[in-house]
């Protein structure tokens, strides 16, 4: 159970870091969803346009 308590407040140390391991995880994976969102989202808003301009 200690050890569990040692990984847990090594893992809350490097989040309150600015720099932190998981932070920066983080920003990766929010950066790549926004890329991703942007890039497949822009066509399909355009798309829908499209078919709704055809009514």
């Amino acid at each position: 159970m200690s050890n569990l308590q040692l990984k847990l407040e090594a893992w809350i140390d490097d989040v309150n870091r600015e720099d932190g391991l998981t932070l920066q995880i983080l920003e990766k994976f929010l950066d790549a969803m926004f890329f991703l969102i942007k890039w497949a989202g822009i066509p399909f808003v355009i798309y829908l346009l499209f078919e709704i301009s055809k009514w």
